[in-house]
């Protein structure tokens, strides 16, 4: 596997709590805050490990069908697996139009003290939970998939969906990691 690192930093991150989101976009989970595009809408997350979930609409006319979905995954201390193992699973999923492999962009994101790591993938994409492309294999499609480490474990920020439309919000994503910080103590 070929990798492309290039390294930036972000604020610390440890993790532990639930997650709500407020008019202004900002959004606390766990016990940390950041901010999302305005233009993204909070839905309901799905499963106990989506500690965050937002779809990115489709501008109007546009490509892009359904629109992208954005998820904040945390599985717990010690799961998740490694960040290699998750840059292998997410690769295994995407496809190159010749049906090649597709090699991962990977950016160091973090601090000395909490590691944070983004992995770009775009390609014929089939999500699926285990290796391999799922059942249904779209074209032109983009992953965006942090790995964000911290002592509490890994927290897994992703959005993927059509190519062009996560891309136009790679920057929205970007700064959502960056943006993560500890949420204000609360007075009794």
């Amino acid at each position: 596997m070929s990798i492309v690192l290039r390294s930036l930093l972000i604020a610390p991150v440890l993790l532990a709590g639930s997650a709500t989101v407020s008019a202004d976009q900002a959004v606390t989970f766990l016990t940390y805050q950041s901010s999302v595009p305005d233009a993204w809408v909070a839905e309901t997350p799905k499963s106990e490990m989506r500690q965050l979930q937002f779809k990115i609409p489709a501008p109007p006319g546009g490509e892009g069908g359904d629109g992208a979905e954005f998820v904040v995954y945390f599985f717990g201390p010690g799961q998740g697996g490694t960040l290699d193992a998750n840059i292998e699973r997410w690769q295994s999923q995407f496809q190159g139009p010749d049906g090649a492999p597709v090699e991962p962009t990977v950016t160091q994101i973090g601090t000395e003290t909490i590691p944070a790591t983004l992995v770009e993938l775009r390609g014929s994409y089939g999500r699926s939970v285990g290796m391999g492309p799922g059942d249904e294999v779209q074209a032109d499609r983009m992953l965006l998939a942090g790995v964000v480490e911290s002592p509490e474990g890994n927290l897994y920020p992703q959005m993927h969906g059509p190519a062009e439309l996560v891309a136009a919000q790679r920057e929205g994503f970007v700064a959502f990691v960056k943006g993560i910080r500890p949420t204000a103590p609360t007075t009794p």
